[in-house]
């Protein structure tokens, strides 16, 4: 007698643990359905955070290393008065010749007063 009812113990949660499977099984399968149909959106999203990523990156580098037309660099090479430039940094990295670095807006707006009062006088 014992051993027919753990018998069917033992048949009632395997039974219990098939059909729980069976459910999770139904349930991955509908989550699979619906990953698939955002594939697409997933990596469209996926290249448009690539391409951001390297704008920022490219971004980062023009900053770092202002690239000019040859005709400005000509301009600028030209020019005896360094020019004031606003700066966000203390310390510049390296220098751009004929630019004078200003380290806030005051002055930048005050050197371009100065600036047209001299050119008005010449």
């Amino acid at each position: 007698m014992a051993a027919t009812l753990t018998d069917m113990v033992i048949i009632v949660l395997l039974a219990g643990s098939i059909g729980y499977g069976w459910y999770i099984s139904r349930k991955v399968q509908v989550l699979m359905a619906a990953l698939q149909e955002l594939e697409p959106l997933v990596n469209a999203f996926s290249t448009a955070v690539d391409k951001s990523e390297e704008s920022v990156n490219q971004l980062k580098l023009n900053l770092e290393e202002p690239q000019q037309p040859v005709s400005t660099q000509h301009m600028l090479a030209e020019e005896d008065d360094d020019e004031p430039m606003f700066a966000t940094r203390r310390a510049p990295e390296h220098k751009i010749p004929g630019v004078q670095v200003v380290r806030n807006k005051q002055d930048l707006v005050r050197r371009f007063f100065d600036a047209s009062r001299s050119e008005s006088k010449v």
